[in-house]
């Protein structure tokens, strides 16, 4: 008991004697903080207050003061900062004394010749008026360096020179530049490849001679982090074509007089290695012989380090798909040189069979979370199938709406069982587009578009969140203007069903030089994706269109004049696999469309109309693409319509009996994206007078054969055929008309701009023997 009573004792000592123990650790409190400037005040006393702990009526710490002064060098603010204490009643002063950073009065650049001040701003991040920063100073030199470089000037040197003055806090910020010489790349020779000719190896690099294009293309002179990339791919190439210790073995730079250099590389191929013995291991819960037939290299078969990982990821994802998430495939490769084979043994470690517990996806702060979860493969109580779940991320990536995905599996208490997470980030989604552009077609035309890829019909003020698409587009030129709003729910009543519709008004004055033509209406659409390649879309529309005919024009022409409701149903069905719909090197899209105006719909017109196009894309060498496009279509009227055309008598005498179809329902050929050797619509029946009326029935096929040239350039060579007729279901080949030329792609930035000339092989008085340039922007397939 009095032990008991002994240690109560101590335990009350000890807690009463807590705060008397603190008080002695604590320091004075703060009555004052004083701001003392070493040199000029460049800096508002607000923010040194704003960057400090240190308060009035605490005590003062070490560890808050400290922390103080590092906040405060943080800013970039400040060269130096020290405190003080002073002692006054009832506590201290606490003292900052800092050192401001000069601030920025001018930047200046000596020696520039090649560029002017104004260009060799944009490259640098001071400004005058800013804090100066010698780190940014010098960030910006390597800036200058790297832009004159890329012109050419490979021993340029830039030094940043700073003179501040101390007194007023102003700093000059120098640049000084010695140029150099500018020297350009006459050659580059490649020593030391048997197997592989030069001029295979050459095309894989982005650095190139100087050619009289050099100035588009950006070639002819050597950049540094430009060149690293390209031995990276020459020792890559190799590789992929077994040679596995090869390597560039260095590099130099000849000069061959003041303003030309030769580049040197010097390569070591090594062995080829074929496939040797093929060993699976640790394999328990199926067959090896199942799994070895997932393997795409085989005994005796060229050994590439890329079919090695993919024949790994292959044994990963057989497992994979069943539900062993944990499987570990260790793959080691085993290299003779002597017989050049290269073994194989891959060890398995199985793992347990798994199954989803719960999917929760984190990080959609904008987007709804039934767009993410729509568009997964797996769903809780599956299978663990990794599979799909890469083929889920796939598809969440490429919605748009993210910059990063990120999937996890998470455990749970249940051992067979784990949550699959998904990590995702927020990115951009909307757009606005100013811009202008010019064709052979319609002239020149400027635009503005508004874009929401991640739009919410009804969750205002944002309107972001539910996946649909909104476009509106204006877009005014010379001969023509158009005014779009178009709206897509890919997702309609939450089945893999899209709906959409569109509300336009379009002017077309390019079309002839005696009439123009306006259409205002809009139309509903309702698609369904039949499988990965294959879509069915429906579509109902309605428009006014107006046809104005003036001048001195016949009587068939005039008889097109006067406005018509148009009301129709289009089926289409498109199949499409190409490898890219932007760059195209393989695959084909095919599209058939079937549509019916009038009749039950109601309008002024009656008619139906065919159409198939098919394009097929062949990869060749070195990157060059053969294209093949054929298309075909017809129009007709049907019900009462049909022979209902009126019967003209033209001023010479002639008696036309007038096409039951409109001409704005027509076919023509010609122009920048058909017939290249003949103008706009060239191609087509005419009336007394020579105007292109218009046909019923068209075909057209072209072949067309692309190279790269440089980078983002490719030449083209193509041959079209094609001609349209007077009445449906004439084809008759006899009035072909053919075209052959030459041409440039331009893949640039601000899009793909293709220029062609082609020149008439077959002909007819109509359309003239004369050549054709023709200039248009976009994609085409």
């Amino acid at each position: 008991m009095k032990y008991l009573c002994w240690i109560a004792a101590v335990m009350i000592i000890c807690l009463s004697g807590t705060p008397l123990l603190r008080a002695q650790e604590e320091g004075p409190v703060v009555r004052e903080i004083k701001i003392e400037f070493e040199g000029p005040e460049t800096v508002n006393k607000a923010i040194v207050m704003s960057n400090i702990r240190t308060a009035v009526g605490k005590p003062v710490s070490r560890d808050v003061i400290e922390q103080d002064v590092r906040n405060l060098i943080a800013t970039g603010y400040f060269f130096d900062v020290r405190v003080a204490q002073e002692p006054v009643p009832n506590g201290v002063r606490v003292i900052f004394r800092v050192q401001g950073k000069a601030t920025l009065q001018e930047v200046v650049f000596e020696g520039s010749k090649r560029y002017k001040p104004e260009r060799l701003r944009r490259e640098t991040t001071q400004k005058p008026g800013d804090i100066l920063d010698s780190y940014k100073a010098h960030q910006d030199a390597l800036k200058i360096v790297e832009l004159y470089q890329k012109a050419g000037y490979p021993d340029v040197k830039v030094e940043p020179k700073i003179t501040a003055d101390r007194d007023t806090g102003k700093a000059i910020l120098r640049y000084v530049i010695n140029e150099g010489d500018r020297v350009l790349l006459q050659k580059i020779e490649i020593h030391g490849n048997r197997a592989i000719k030069t001029d295979a190896l050459l095309k894989l690099m982005k650095t190139r001679r100087h050619w009289w294009g050099s100035w588009l293309s950006g070639t002819g002179v050597i950049k540094e982090d430009q060149l690293r990339e390209d031995l990276e791919k020459l020792r890559e190439h190799y590789q992929s074509k077994g040679y596995i210790d090869a390597e560039v073995r260095g590099t130099r730079v000849e000069r061959v007089g003041p303003k030309w250099m030769v580049l040197h590389i010097d390569l070591f191929e090594g062995t080829q290695y074929r496939v040797g013995t093929i060993e699976i291991k640790g394999t328990k819960l199926f067959p090896v012989a199942d799994i070895q037939k997932r393997l795409k290299m085989t005994t005796g078969q060229v050994f590439t380090p890329d079919g090695f990982n993919k024949d790994t990821k292959a044994i990963e994802d057989y497992y994979g798909e069943r539900g062993y998430l944990d499987t570990n495939v260790q793959a080691v490769r085993i290299p003779n040189v002597e017989t050049g084979r290269m073994d194989l043994t891959y060890t398995v470690r199985e793992g347990e069979l798994c199954y989803i517990e719960l999917i929760e996806i984190r990080g959609n702060t904008k987007t709804k979370d039934k767009v993410l979860r729509r568009e997964l493969a797996v769903a809780p109580g599956d299978i663990y199938n990794t599979v799909r779940v890469e083929k889920s991320m796939e598809r969440l990536k490429n919605l748009g709406f993210f910059s990063k995905v990120e999937p996890r599996p998470e455990p749970t208490p249940i051992p067979s069982r784990k949550n699959l997470s998904i990590n995702v980030e927020e990115q951009r989604t909307g757009n606005v587009t100013f811009g202008a552009g010019f064709s052979s077609i319609d002239s020149l035309v400027g635009f503005v578009e508004v874009t929401q890829g991640n739009f919410d019909l009804f969750n205002p003020p944002t309107f972001t969140g539910a996946g649909q698409k909104l476009r509106l587009r204006a877009q005014v030129g010379l001969e023509r203007q158009d005014y779009i709003l178009s709206f897509t729910e890919p997702w309609f009543l939450d089945k893999q069903l899209s709906f959409g519709f569109d509300v336009f008004h379009t002017e077309a004055n390019y079309y002839s030089d005696v009439y123009d033509e306006s259409r205002t209406g809009g139309d509903l659409r309702l698609g369904k994706a039949i499988n990965q390649f294959l879509r069915l879309d429906l579509q109902y529309g309605i428009q006014l269109i107006d046809m104005s005919i003036g001048g001195n024009v016949s009587e068939e022409l005039k008889s097109q004049a006067g406005s018509r409701t148009r009301s129709s149903v289009l089926a289409s069905l498109v199949y499409d696999r190409r490898d890219s719909v932007f760059i195209t090197t393989r695959g084909n899209r095919s599209e058939l469309t079937a549509e019916l105006v009038g009749g039950p719909f109601g309008g002024d017109v009656s008619i139906y109309k065919l159409n198939a196009k098919t394009s097929w894309f062949f990869p060749s060498f070195n990157g060059q693409v053969l294209q093949l496009y054929g298309a075909a279509g017809v129009v007709d009227a049907y019900g009462q319509t049909r022979g209902s055309g009126p019967t003209v008598t033209e001023t010479n005498g002639t008696v036309v009996k007038v096409n039951d179809v409109p001409i704005f329902d027509r076919y023509f050929l010609g122009g920048a994206n058909t017939l290249r050797g003949f103008g706009y619509r060239d191609v087509s029946p005419r009336d007394v007078n020579g105007e292109p009326m218009g046909g019923n029935s068209y075909y057209h096929a072209t072949a067309e054969y692309t190279f790269p040239i440089v980078e983002r350039i490719r030449f083209a060579v193509f041959f079209d055929i094609g001609e349209v007729e007077r009445d449906a279901y004439s084809f008759n080949i006899g009035n072909l008309k053919s075209d052959a030329g030459v041409g440039v792609r331009l893949n640039l930035p601000i899009g793909p701009i293709r220029l062609d000339y082609g020149y008439p092989i077959m002909t007819d008085s109509a359309t003239g023997k004369a050549g054709k340039i023709q200039f248009s922007v976009g994609y085409q397939f």
